[in-house]
């Protein structure tokens, strides 16, 4: 359980992180890209100071999968933020969640206790309350037209979190042991790869301070998937990735009306409670 606590609040720090460097007006292409440099760095130099075995080409194939999977992700997550925000990104982020918990039924037959499967199943209830934000109004009481291009976004970053979260699980599920960090270098090195040949056509506005933004990020990267896979060695991903987004959303909320003075809604609240509910009833088990 500590693992997966670990790996929520560096998730939560990845928002958290992202959304201090567009305050400050970095090129979050740059962020971006340093982000993937410093997280594949980080497993790189991991895996070749321990004695880990031979690699396997299931690692290689989901490592690369994974690194065009994530970047791909990133790059969707610039244009939706400046067009919708920050929240809204984020909690499509978190509520993709769907895709790796409906995968880990129907694919690899998981089947958490009674109790456990009552907390996820409150957790996932909590993501829509957690996640909704209402749509702002014109001074004439109409809602805004619909923009039709950040919904198109909003759908495939959706699918491609969820995707992220299922190439993650699809490693653990190979059984090989002592391959974590050759896994995740492969996929940080994938999309750094992706990311900087973006930030070259996108390099307008670049700035020393963009690296400690990114920096950061890689770190955030570097541990947050490094302890959700140790979290998926000792739990289901049906309770994993739901406690996993509904937490790291109340953190996100907490922290945003502490330090930004963002105001929170009754229905954040109660999905706040329901979150803090699932919390208790994952470890009852």
């Amino acid at each position: 359980m500590f693992a997966l606590i670990v790996a929520t609040v560096f998730s939560s720090a990845f928002g958290l992180v992202v959304r201090h460097a567009q305050l400050c007006r970095r090129n979050l292409w740059a962020v971006g890209a340093v982000n993937y440099v410093v997280a594949s760095a980080f497993h790189v130099s991991r895996w070749l100071a321990m004695p880990e075995p031979h690699p396997l080409n299931t690692t290689l194939y989901l490592g690369i999968l994974g690194g065009v999977v994530y970047s791909g992700s990133f790059l969707m997550l610039m244009p939706l933020m400046r067009a919708r925000g920050v929240s809204v990104a984020s909690s499509i982020l978190r509520l993709s969640v769907i895709i790796p918990v409906g995968l880990s039924v129907v694919l690899w037959g998981e089947h958490p206790g009674p109790i456990q499967t009552v907390g996820a199943g409150v957790a996932m209830l909590s993501l829509p309350l957690l996640a909704y934000r209402p749509s702002a109004k014109t001074v004439n009481g109409l809602a805004p037209p619909r923009n039709w291009g950040a919904m198109a976004l909003l759908a495939t970053l959706f699918v491609g979190n969820g995707l992220c979260a299922t190439v993650v699980r699809a490693f653990h599920q190979t059984q090989v042991p002592g391959q974590t960090s050759l896994f995740l270098g492969i996929l940080f090195g994938t999309a750094a790869l992706v990311t900087t040949a973006v930030w070259l056509a996108h390099r307008q506005g670049t700035r020393l301070a963009d690296v400690a933004h990114g920096s950061a990020l890689g770190a955030c990267n570097a541990i947050g998937n490094l302890s959700l896979v140790a979290a998926l060695g000792s739990l289901s991903g049906v309770i994993v990735f739901p406690f996993h987004s509904a937490v790291g959303l109340v953190i996100v909320a907490l922290f945003a009306r502490a330090v930004w003075r963002e105001p929170l809604r009754r229905h954040e609240l109660l999905g706040m409670g329901m979150a803090l509910s699932a919390t208790v009833l994952i470890n009852a088990a």
